[in-house]
């Protein structure tokens, strides 16, 4: 009669085990399926970038296509690309200009304008980071290169 009682008891103990264990695994399964929804709702724009190793700094180019000088600018202040970039002029200025900042350890920044083409700088007391966009037909080749003094 001990052993009957025994095997029972281990049969039921197992069983339970079994259960709590396949529920404990289904759990994984529905949250990779949210997160996997999430993030191909956040992919918007087409771009292609590559990361650039640099003397003394670090960088990153990008191809992003079908836009234009303004929306790309746009996007860097209010995806928040760099640092700081919440102290950029509100639209790209026609000209040579520079903005005293002095927040933050950015000192200042420094827009330089060409045809088609748009530098930034954005000096640090401890570096400067170079935003480049240029134009080239209906693309942008977007690069930011972060520099250590």
């Amino acid at each position: 009669m001990k052993k009957i009682t025994c095997i029972a008891l281990l049969a039921l103990l197992f069983t339970n085990c079994k259960k709590n264990n396949s529920d404990e695994e289904l759990k994984p399964v529905q949250k990779t399926a949210t997160t996997n929804a999430v993030v191909k709702k956040e992919k918007v724009e087409e771009e292609d970038c590559k990361d650039i190793e640099v003397e003394m700094g670090s960088g990153r180019e990008c191809i992003l296509k079908n836009t234009d000088l303004d929306k790309v600018y746009q996007n860097i202040i209010k995806n928040k690309e760099v640092d700081e970039s919440e102290y950029f002029l509100k639209t790209i200025p026609n000209e040579k200009k520079s903005v005293e900042i002095n927040k933050n350890g950015l000192i200042s920044i420094d827009y330089e304008i060409t045809k088609d083409k748009v530098a930034i700088d954005m000096n640090y007391e401890g570096g400067v980071t170079e935003i480049t966009l240029e134009k080239i037909k209906n693309t942008v080749k977007r690069s930011i290169y972060h520099y250590a003094d």
